[in-house]
């Protein structure tokens, strides 16, 4: 009985590392892997397929409530280095780390929590491409959200198979064709806690693949914190813009929340770096001021501003040459 016990109490203290995809960048003169993940103490195990929606639920709340560890000493080890860091007061960890140039898609390294088993993270390398790189928001953008139904929201977010996520009609197929030999970077609000769920419903979805840009959302008896949209998100933009120096990038959103004012501002502040701006339109769209913002950019800036239908998003991607005709 005191094995078994010690046993239980061993497991429910264990640490782990859990890794994010992670993405090349090419700022340097060789190449590094920008390297996040999170150390938690029992974290969720994640489902695959269909599975009933209170496990879906159980899996989800697990996530929301699992326990950062804070000040932990985590190596992040490639096969050129070894890099140490420590994990913040919400038990996050970052590095840059050099890794070999070479072909594919994915770079992998190894994280390692003292006191943990070793977890294996990847980093999406860049295809040897001067394609512009796409940014583009989740919710209302390339998924049904239901933002205006809280209840529904709520309920998709934590309860639903990743086959009840409706894909916003005709924006698949418009990013598939913006990313092409490119990359996507999923820049969100969505919370970190979210992280495993969004990954399996872009794969279910057949949606591009990359890496995700999320928000930490603090949680105490007194309030619920997350950082504001649209500083998190010119912020995250203009970092990306710094990680990639030779690249442009097509910024992707929709009128519902700040994804205009946020391009706006980063188009305003790097006018040669934006090669689009694409917003779609939300019906009833709430946000005026998006279509407002268009006719502005296209007074005071060279960068393309366009609201509007998929069908009008993918019009005008086309005539500007960034997807086939």
């Amino acid at each position: 009985m005191r094995q078994l016990l010690h046993r239980i109490r061993r497991r429910r203290s264990r640490l782990t590392v859990v890794p994010y995809l992670g993405y090349v960048i090419d700022r340097y003169d060789a190449p590094r892997a920008r390297v996040r993940g999170r150390v938690l103490r029992h974290a969720a195990a994640g489902l695959e397929g269909s599975v009933p929606a209170w496990r879906t639920l159980a899996e989800s709340l697990r996530w929301f409530v699992s326990r950062e560890v804070v000040g932990v000493p985590v190596t992040v080890t490639s096969d050129q280095e070894t890099v140490r860091c420590v994990s913040d007061d919400e038990g996050y960890v970052e590095a840059c780390v050099a890794v070999a140039a070479g072909a594919g898609s994915r770079t992998r390294v190894r994280l390692q929590a003292a006191g943990a088993e070793a977890v294996v993270g990847e980093a999406a390398v860049l295809p040897d491409s001067r394609r512009p790189l796409v940014v583009s928001d989740i919710d209302d953008t390339v998924l049904v959200s239901a933002v205006t139904k809280p209840l529904s929201m709520v309920k998709l977010a934590l309860m639903g198979d990743p086959s009840d996520r409706e894909v916003v009609a005709g924006m698949d197929g418009l990013l598939r064709d913006l990313v092409g030999g490119s990359t996507v970077f999923y820049v969100s609000t969505s919370p970190w806690n979210l992280y495993h769920r969004l990954m399996a419903i872009l794969s279910w979805h057949d949606l591009p693949v990359g890496p995700l840009l999320l928000t930490d959302w603090g949680v105490s008896l007194k309030k619920w914190v997350t950082e504001p949209a649209l500083a998190y998100k010119r912020e995250t933009i203009t970092r990306l813009l710094e990680d990639f120096p030779n690249h442009q990038v097509v910024l992707v959103g929709d009128s519902g929340q700040h994804d205009a004012e946020a391009y706006a501002a980063v188009a305003r502040r790097h006018p040669d770096r934006v090669r689009a701006v694409l917003i779609r339109e939300v019906q009833p769209s709430p946000h005026q001021q998006a279509r407002d913002l268009a006719d502005q950019m296209r007074r005071d800036t060279v960068v393309p501003f366009v609201v509007g239908s998929p069908e009008t998003l993918a019009a005008a991607a086309s005539d500007l040459g960034l997807v086939p005709r």
